[in-house]
């Protein structure tokens, strides 16, 4: 359960809501319809778990660590798909209220064909499977998961909780949140980018970048092209940059490979940040020279992209940081149309 959504910051807290909700049915988890019931003959220790659950969801909805580490075993843990182990206190000991921003930044979770089984007088089992929509990624997750109550003094309480992960989106899928690159673009510097600004001059490059799906779309293709200043690709050297971004079963991360017409190469390893997407790039320029820099790119959901690389490696050599905005170019009218 709580690692089927990406580990940043408390993730993990927010995660542990399905548990509450599975059986409480309210808070920001929902609980499917087709939730069975209990076993026969504890309608008392069910209702206790339950007001266990309710609870817990009124304490992550106010950032109450200290209700939370209570509902907990001492030594009650959590464990994710790729087998990390959490203690369950620590991992909701520290929460705090939360603002607007970040409610909105909190996954939604729906929880499916839910079971709860008494194995003892003090012991119950809770399994279910939930599907989790991460704000900013289109593909949700899901997965399954298994959760322990005890019976202790004081009431019932969380033991234990393991996960697993289902349905692997496969490649395609992976890169469905960076489909808006799509599409081809041209690159402004910071004054250019301001609207109603002209493109660049004659005393800049002009950076152009054109992005397409593979044939199976399970890579993004990226070429871009940079002119320098006063030249043509007729009267001057026109530096091009292959890339391909592409979903990594090694290293079970988004990844690229790029390749530059003087020689240079590079690779990188994506992730998201907030709303960005940072590449960790690491490079090899023509001479031999290493490099590595930060390159984020935060898309406005329409038509324009920022783009800034802050280098964090050039050969030991200072390097200034790269501001820049992708406006999208717009697109080629049909032959025979004019424009009015």
């Amino acid at each position: 359960m709580p690692s089927i959504v990406p580990r940043t910051g408390r993730h993990l807290v927010v995660a542990l809501a399905c548990l509450s909700a599975t059986i409480a049915g309210d808070g920001r988890g929902h609980a499917a319809p087709d939730t069975q019931p209990a076993d026969a003959g504890r309608t008392a220790d069910t209702q206790a778990i339950k007001e266990a659950s309710r609870a817990y969801t009124q304490a992550l909805e106010r950032g109450d660590g200290k209700t939370l580490t209570s509902l907990w075993t001492t030594d009650g843990d959590v464990v994710d798909d790729a087998g990390h182990a959490v203690n369950g206190r620590a991992s909701v000991g520290t929460l705090e209220p939360a603002d607007a921003d970040a409610l909105a930044r909190r996954p939604k979770f729906t929880i499916h064909d839910t079971t709860l089984r008494f194995v003892s007088d003090d012991v119950a089992i809770e399994d279910g499977s939930v599907e989790v929509v991460v704000p900013g990624q289109a593909a949700p997750l899901h997965g399954h998961f298994s959760a322990t109550w005890v019976k202790r003094e004081g009431g019932w309480k969380l033991a234990a909780v393991r996960e697993a992960r289902i349905e692997q989106p496969s490649g395609r899928g992976r890169l469905a949140d960076l489909e808006w690159m799509v599409g081809d673009w041209v690159a402004l510097d910071d004054h250019a980018a301001k609207p109603g600004t002209a493109p660049a001059t004659a005393h800049e490059p002009v950076i152009r970048v054109s992005t397409r799906w593979n044939p199976t779309k399970t890579f993004l293709l990226r070429e871009t092209t940079i002119t320098p200043p006063g030249t043509t690709s007729d009267t001057g050297p026109v530096l091009q940059i292959t890339q391909r971004i592409g979903w990594d079963p090694l290293s079970r991360s988004i990844r690229s490979w790029v390749f530059s017409s003087d020689g240079g190469h590079g690779e990188a390893t994506w992730s998201r940040d907030d709303g960005s997407w940072v590449a960790r790039t690491a490079a090899v320029l023509p001479d031999g020279t290493q490099t590595s820099s930060l390159n984020i790119y935060t898309y406005d959901g329409k038509d324009r992209c920022t783009w800034r690389s802050i280098p964090t490696h050039v050969g030991g050599e200072h390097m200034p940081h790269v501001n820049m905005t992708l406006v999208r170019a717009p697109s080629p009218q049909p032959t025979g149309e004019t424009t009015r």
